[in-house]
């Protein structure tokens, strides 16, 4: 998947749960790549903004759409 594809995937499943992405384009691109990154670094799409020994299981709460999105949308507005 290109960062297009990917782009147009997080589109579809923020708008399904009721989200939209963010519209700073630029800001947006690098959430993209940085998902695009781990995901070919460790075999799942890994918040970029998130810290990660590696290890799935222990991950599984940073995983996009991460646990902590809906804390950080109340608080912030906006996850990341």
């Amino acid at each position: 998947m290109d960062a297009t594809e990917l782009r147009e995937k997080l589109t579809r499943d923020a708008e399904a749960a009721g989200y939209h992405l963010n519209p700073d384009e630029k800001f947006t691109s690098e959430l993209v790549e940085g998902l695009l990154a781990n995901t070919e670094r460790y075999g799942y799409p890994l918040c970029p903004c998130r810290l990660t020994g590696g290890n799935k299981e222990a991950d599984l709460d940073i995983i996009c759409p991460c646990d902590y999105r809906d804390q950080d949308v109340v608080e912030y507005d906006t996850c990341y």
